[in-house]
C-alpha cells in the first residue's frame, strides 16, 4: 500500500542528509524553494513530520509574518544548512509511536519499521549539531507555544513578538491550519493537522503495531536523547 509515497519519503530521507546533494537535486524546485534555508533565512523550525511542524510555523507568523522562515521540508539537511550558515534553527521532536503513527495515516501506508527507520535516521544525522540547535519537544510546542518564541529570543538574542492572549487566539491558529490543510490537501481526513475522531481511532490501531516493531526501541532512544536537550 503507498509503494510509492514510502519510496518518494524514503529517497528524500536518504539525500536530506547530504544539504548540497539536497539542495541541488530537490529543494530548488517550487515550492520547496520558498521553504528552503537560504542566506536571507532569519528563522528555520524543523522537525520529522506530525510533530507540530506546522503549528509552530503557523502560530510564529500569527505575531511575526515578515520574519523569513526556512519550514516543512522535513529533512536534516534544512537543520544542518542553518546551523552551517549560523541561522537559528529549532528542531521540534516529539515521540516516535506518536508520530510514526501519524505519518502512517498521512502517509496511508502500512510499513511501520520503513517510517521508525526514517525516524531514526532523520534524527541520527542531527546528532552531531544537536548542541548547537533549540530543540522543543512536541509537547511544548502545543502547550504554549510562546515558550519556544521566548527560547528563540533568549538563545538567539532576537526580540520577536510573543502571541497575547493565546488561549483566545487558539481558534484562529486553528483557522489558518484549516486554511492551509485545504488549500494544500483538499480536505482530506488522512492528512489533517487538526483533531479527528477518525483519524485517532486509526492511530490507535496503527500504535499497536508500532510497539510490536523492534525498530521502535532504536527510535524510542534517539528520541530520549535528544529531549535531554529539549524545552
Amino acid at each position: 500500500m503507498s509503494c510509492w509515497r514510502d519510496y518518494w519519503f524514503g529517497w528524500q530521507m536518504k539525500i536530506g542528509r547530504h544539504p548540497g546533494l539536497y539542495y541541488t537535486l530537490f529543494a530548488h524546485r517550487f515550492p520547496f524553494n520558498r521553504m528552503r534555508v537560504t542566506r536571507d533565512t532569519e528563522l528555520c523550525i524543523e522537525g520529522f513530520p506530525r510533530s507540530a511542524n506546522s503549528y509552530a510555523v503557523v502560530a510564529f507568523k500569527l505575531v511575526n509574518p515578515e520574519v523569513k522562515i526556512a519550514h516543512h521540508l522535513h529533512v536534516p539537511a534544512q537543520i544542518l544548512r542553518a546551523v552551517a550558515f549560523h541561522i537559528p534553527a529549532v528542531l521540534i521532536i516529539r515521540k516516535p509511536e506518536d508520530a510514526v503513527a501519524s505519518f502512517l495515516i498521512f502517509q496511508q501506508s502500512k510499513h511501520v519499521d520503513h517510517y521508525l527507520r526514517f525516524y531514526t535516521d532523520f534524527y541520527r544525522a542531527l546528532v552531531p549539531v544537536m548542541e548547537e540547535v533549540l530543540v522543543i519537544d512536541f509537547t511544548t510546542i502545543v502547550n504554549d507555544v510562546n515558550r519556544m518564541i521566548q527560547a528563540v529570543n533568549w538563545r538567539y538574542q532576537r526580540h520577536y513578538q510573543q502571541i497575547d492572549r493565546l488561549e483566545d487566539r487558539q481558534a484562529e491558529i486553528f483557522t489558518r491550519l484549516e486554511a492551509y490543510h485545504q488549500q494544500f490537501f483538499g480536505g482530506s481526513i488522512h492528512k489533517s493537522t487538526l483533531p479527528h475522531a477518525e483519524r485517532e481511532r486509526w492511530k490507535s490501531e496503527i500504535k499497536s503495531r508500532i510497539n510490536k516493531s523492534p525498530l521502535l526501541e532504536t527510535a524510542q532512544a534517539m528520541y530520549n536523547h535528544f529531549l535531554q536537550k529539549a524545552i
